[in-house]
């Protein structure tokens, strides 16, 4: 019945989204109309929003908007075009730039901001897709952190969330995720012996050498010493594989030191370990 229900929930997320796939980016938002400005990252976590009112349209067909809010932090400074309020004729080459020092924050005051038409949405869409992804990037970090509580199939649903939030990147890493997690927890998820996990981990473990090969970039990306973490951001897919990887690994090389392995089969035992130092970094 809960499968059920959820799917009927991303089943109706999907339907919504697909419904404001015209509307959302419309060509014309009309003066005075709140919208939301969305600046999404690969890693969900640097993800930054405008929420404004539209004051004027720009004769490239941008936006110009008074900022209601917006998220600290995000440098808007090579998307944004800063419009003193107090010069009807400035178009971002005047007193704008002067007062905009920090382009990690926004005046509210004294400038209006010029936004890309692109990352222009209604206000309510733009909302629920900056939640949906803010859902799936806490099931993900709840993994990550072994929360007990996580099911594989509420990961199976986060995969179905993510699809509906243009996070299909994010998949690879979820069945990593979920192959780890079943090494670690049996049916109805019973907690796993130490010796129970060696098996199953060295199933997750060779899924690390499967996408390895299926994208040489990835291996390059994740052995590199020191991480090149821009290089890494420039996909979703990389980041939250590269993310999914470290963890893989670094919980087998400790399940290597649990004790009562000793009723582990020896060979399998082994078996991860070889594989564990094709890993090394």
């Amino acid at each position: 019945m809960l499968k059920k229900l959820y799917w009927l929930k991303s089943a109706g997320l999907l339907i919504f989204v697909l419904s404001f796939s015209q509307a959302v980016k419309a060509s014309d938002f009309v003066k005075g109309e709140t919208v939301f400005v969305a600046f999404p990252a690969t890693n969900i976590k640097d993800d930054a929003f405008i929420v404004g009112k539209v004051t004027a349209h720009a004769k490239s067909g941008d936006y110009q908007v008074a900022v209601l809010d917006y998220v600290e932090g995000h440098d808007y400074g090579s998307s944004c075009v800063p419009i003193s309020k107090y010069e009807n004729q400035d178009q971002g080459m005047g007193n704008g730039w002067e007062i905009w020092t920090d382009t990690t924050k926004l005046d509210t005051q004294q400038l209006e901001y010029i936004v890309p038409k692109e990352k222009v949405l209604k206000l309510a869409y733009g909302k629920l897709y900056f939640v949906e992804r803010n859902n799936v990037y806490i099931v993900f970090g709840r993994w990550k952190s072994d929360a007990p509580m996580l099911t594989l199939d509420r990961m199976d649903q986060a995969i179905s969330q993510a699809m509906s939030a243009g996070l299909s990147e994010m998949a690879p890493a979820f069945e990593l995720a979920k192959l780890h997690r079943m090494s670690y927890y049996g049916d109805y998820g019973r907690p796993l012996m130490p010796f129970e996990s060696i098996e199953p981990l060295n199933v997750a473990v060779d899924s690390v050498f499967e996408s390895f090969k299926a994208s040489p970039e990835l291996e390059a990306l994740w052995r590199a010493k020191p991480r090149d973490w821009p290089a890494i951001s420039q996909t979703t897919k990389n980041y939250f594989l590269v993310e999914a990887i470290d963890k893989v690994v670094r919980d087998a090389k400790n399940a290597l030191y649990a004790e009562g392995l000793d009723q582990a089969d020896p060979s399998s035992i082994e078996t991860l370990k070889i594989k564990l130092a094709r890993l090394k970094r």
